[in-house]
């Protein structure tokens, strides 16, 4: 039984196909759709976490209204190494100090999925702990876990899991958040995971409905992001992916976009006093706070004195000093959700000098997110180009994701696509049954044993050497305890060849040799911090991937930059971690596995 899981920027899912019956799990029953948990995370002082809709209900209860207090705490300490023309490089060590909010009780956590699309974001220090990006999303999809089985009385271990079509132009980037992914499910307690892409899972779900073969764009608009894809679906026949997008536009974008429209009430806009320092940390919840802060504070005081009509920057005030812009964030997307069924919505939010009432026309929503709606356009246009083909081509267009419901957007897949091709699918438990579907049919590609493809191994330093497989957590040597942290998803399972790292100082050319009983690409992980690789590893070409160990000395992941090569069945000889051609001071030996072809 294999469960299929829609991980969201802003909501999550989970469902079970039984071959006939798409069964949508009951995940978060304070909810209003019981069959969808948002993506949110409450963490208080103690640890505890509360997720879904009551993150957000414990959140408003227990911060809404609170004072702002910032106290200057001690974070530890800095090496800082200064160059010098005439001496040696001057070096110190600095305390540093950091600003905290000490009357926070927890803190919320939202569009934790957002995390994966910036390379630069490993994590965040709640309180007195570090979270790494991978522990927050396995949050979500441990209660995911644990609701379905409840919901099915027995233990779920398998799981098809949706991963945006890009998370990043660069596919080293790309495939480190993807490798990110993959270690939040196991940390969920997922032993057997596949990833799919998220347009791939509606094209499953319409494929169990129709029986007539179909040219579909799948249009998947979430809080995040937007997946493009073509496809041909129906007719009995496995649906066939021709081209995908990623677009970098999601409904959080939509909101921002709304909060800038409201800037002026609070000094800001175009005309406003505010600096751009100041009118960028307003333009989300999350950094509104930070204005609280005394640098920013006796600023806003002091332009309330001096200003004529002071009533904005009280506005201003209230809003960064009350703990209120999650409050404030909630009523701009019910006033975007208004804005689909109806021509205009009055956002009305009121506390202490905040008096907001504000109404906007779907005409004026359309204009300030115009911006956005060229975006899609483009990446339309991009994704036919890649499809190789016209408009006039696509059968029908799969509308699904919150943000595809927006009028703005479905107008423009009528100009481009007409109006008689659209279908409107559930936005919400789409995607997830999708993957459902797929999953109840999903056959994991076949890996041999790795002591069939792999034999005959020898080292010129005689250490014996292990065949076994490579994943999440499990051992990469022989003789020491260190763990792969991270790793790419077309190598997990994978046959490897477990080396001693007793051996990472190894100088000869032919060091190790093995015998594949097939034809197989061979890849060799070795340490990134090596200034110059051995010589013999120049005949393998980048892969533009990495795998991360974990130094259980150190305490830290070290990265692996993975180069292949493809062998015929017969005998590999790879050389030495530090044969001739190596230049650098590096800890760990390389990491190889085998791919069978």
């Amino acid at each position: 039984m294999r469960l299929g899981v829609d991980f969201g920027t802003t909501n999550s899912t989970v469902s079970l196909f039984d071959g006939e019956q798409l069964h949508p799990i009951t995940i978060d029953p304070h909810n209003d759709n019981p069959h969808v948990m948002s993506s949110l995370i409450y963490i208080d002082r103690k640890g505890n976490s509360t997720v879904g809709a009551q993150a957000a209900a414990v959140y408003l209860k227990r911060e809404t209204g609170r004072p702002v207090r910032w106290r200057r705490r001690e974070a530890g300490e800095i090496d800082i190494t200064v160059a010098s023309f005439e001496n040696d490089p001057i070096e110190f060590t600095q305390n540093v100090n950091v600003l905290v909010d000490v009357a926070a009780r927890g803190r919320l956590v939202q569009s934790i999925k957002t995390g994966l699309f910036n390379n630069r974001y490993k994590g965040t220090s709640i309180f007195d702990k570090y979270y790494r990006l991978e522990a927050l999303i396995a949050i979500i999809l441990k209660r995911l876990k644990i609701a379905a089985e409840k919901s099915l009385g027995e233990t779920c271990d398998a799981v098809m899991l949706g991963r945006p079509v890009r998370f990043a132009d660069s596919d080293l980037f790309d495939s480190r958040a993807e490798a990110t992914l993959l270690k939040a499910a196991h940390l969920a307690g997922f032993k057997d995971i596949a990833l799919q892409l998220e347009p791939v899972g509606v094209t499953h779900l319409f494929q169990h409905s129709t029986d007539a073969r179909h040219t579909a764009l799948v249009f998947d608009f979430g809080g995040g992001t937007l997946d493009l894809t073509v496809a041909k679906i129906g007719g009995n026949i496995p649906p066939q992916i021709i081209a995908t997008q990623g677009v970098l536009v999601g409904g959080d974008d939509l909101d921002r976009t709304i909060m800038a429209w409201l800037m002026p009430y609070f000094g800001g806009g175009s005309d406003g006093i505010l600096s751009p320092e100041m009118t960028d940390k307003l333009r989300t919840w999350q950094t509104m706070p930070e204005l609280s802060q005394p640098y920013f504070l006796e600023r806003i005081r002091r332009m309330q004195r001096e200003l004529a009509d002071p009533a904005p920057l009280a506005a201003l005030e209230t809003l960064v000093t009350r703990n209120i812009g999650f409050k404030l964030f909630k009523e701009i997307e019910n006033t975007k959700k208004a804005l689909s069924d109806t021509d205009s919505a009055v956002l009305t939010f009121k506390y202490e000098s905040i008096d907001l009432v504000q109404t906007l026309t779907r005409r004026r929503f359309e204009r300030i997110i115009a911006p956005y709606i060229d975006r899609v356009e483009d990446g339309i246009t991009t994704l036919l180009k890649k499809a190789n083909m016209r408009a006039n081509e696509i059968d029908v267009v799969l509308r699904t994701g919150g943000s595809s419901l927006v009028p703005a957007f479905s107008n423009l897949l009528a100009s481009i696509f007409g109006e008689e091709k659209q279908r409107a699918i559930d936005p919400l438990v789409s995607v997830g049954g999708g993957f459902a579907v797929a999953a109840h049919d999903y056959r994991p590609p076949y890996i041999p044993e790795p002591e069939t493809l792999i034999q005959d191994i020898s080292t010129t330093s005689g250490a014996e050497l292990a065949v076994s497989t490579i994943g999440v957590g499990k051992l990469c040597y022989e003789d020491r305890d260190f763990a792969v942290d991270r790793l790419p998803y077309i190598f997990d399972g994978m046959p490897t060849i477990q080396t001693t790292n007793e051996d990472k100082g190894n100088e000869d050319s032919h060091y190790l040799r093995f015998r594949l009983t097939q034809p197989a690409m061979v890849y060799v992980a070795h340490e990134s911090t090596a200034k110059k690789l051995p010589d013999w590893l120049g005949a393998f070409k980048p892969a533009n991937i990495q795998i991360d160990v974990y130094d259980e000395f150190a305490l830290i992941a070290r990265s692996m930059t993975v180069y292949g090569k493809h062998f015929p069945a017969g005998e590999v000889v790879l050389g030495g971690n530090m044969a001739q051609g190596y230049v650098g001071n590096i800890i760990l030996h390389y990491l190889i596995v085998v791919q069978p072809c």
